[in-house]
């Protein structure tokens, strides 16, 4: 005989998106779900379920520095199929353990996760030894905005946390130049927490001298657009990558995809990219089972353009 004992709701000030709310999305859409910091102080620890089944909570450095600077843990999930789903946490501490659970509604005419209108400056180059302001018009059609994350990559920093409000509003965030290649990542979250990212700029080094090819090297830019990460060793990890050239000439790039502490070629395409224009491609790489939860860079090259983001793998013991 087996006592199962119910665990209670936490205070709904610790939990986020509000769970008492209705959240209907259209597919495809990814929703933050988070726990305040103040509900983990007695080193406690959380569980994250969608529909029954558990989920290892994110690891490495992106989560870590969102909990340090933002005080909340966070889970991520993207709903691709109509229906209704359950995302439950258990939040584990030392004087005792509470839930909240999260009831998300599927439809082709849900609200949509919030959008980018305009970017500024517009180019998409940034010098990484000089300061600037950078702005983003944002919009929503579902729920009102809420707030921009600026994180820089590669540093894996957030640079600030602007609030941001009503169906459309402008954050901005000052930078004092950045690291080489480097990328600035946006997170626009609404008052769901349904989420977009983008990837507007990235640092180049103006100061570098032309190459023996006539300068056309200095005119192509790498940048990591997105990745399915985190996923579960054996599984399939994509990269989707983007090649700029700024130049006045026509350029054709050996692109690869490297991983790993030590670094293994694992997928490479020939890209030729028109003057002025940008060529998307996605990379491949099927990951290594493994018992613990593994985190490791991925980079991508074109030529002397290189550009590197960490990602992450499931255990299967996890």
């Amino acid at each position: 005989m087996v006592d199962v004992a119910g665990i209670d709701p936490c205070d709904a000030q610790y939990a986020y998106p509000d769970r008492n709310q209705e959240l209907t999305v259209r597919p495809g859409t990814t929703i933050f779900f988070e726990v305040d910091a103040k509900l983990m102080e007695s080193q406690g620890s959380t569980h994250w379920y969608v529909d029954g089944e558990y989920i290892t909570t994110p690891v490495g450095p992106w989560p870590s520095t969102y909990f340090h600077d933002v005080g909340r843990e966070y889970f991520a999930h993207t709903f691709d199929s109509t229906g209704t789903s359950l995302v439950d946490t258990a939040v584990t501490a030392g004087d005792g353990n509470v839930a909240s659970r999260w009831e998300v509604t599927v439809t082709e005419n849900g609200a949509a996760p919030p959008t980018v209108d305009a970017a500024r400056p517009a180019t998409s180059e940034l010098a990484a030894d000089e300061s600037t302001t950078l702005e983003l018009e944002v919009s929503s059609s579902g729920t009102e905005l809420d707030r921009v994350v600026w994180w820089m990559t590669q540093s894996d920093v957030i640079l600030d946390v602007s609030d941001v409000e009503g169906a459309g509003d402008t954050a901005s965030v000052e930078i004092d130049g950045g690291c080489h290649t480097c990328q600035i990542e946006v997170w626009i979250l609404d008052d769901n927490n349904a989420y977009t990212a983008v990837n507007p700029w990235v640092f180049e080094d103006f100061a570098a001298a032309d190459d023996d090819d006539g300068g056309n090297e200095e005119n192509v830019a790498v940048r990591i657009q997105d990745t399915n990460s985190p996923v579960t060793g054996g599984e399939v990890l994509e990269v989707t990558a983007t090649i700029e050239n700024t130049g006045a000439a026509e350029v054709t790039r050996e692109v690869d995809l490297v991983v790993g502490n030590d670094p293994e070629t694992v997928d490479s395409h020939t890209v030729t990219v028109p003057a002025g224009e940008t060529e998307q491609l996605d990379l491949v790489f099927e990951t290594y089972p493994v018992a613990q939860d593994d985190e490791f860079p991925v980079r991508v090259e074109a030529g002397e353009s290189t550009v590197e983001r960490g990602v992450y793998v499931y255990g299967t013991e996890s």
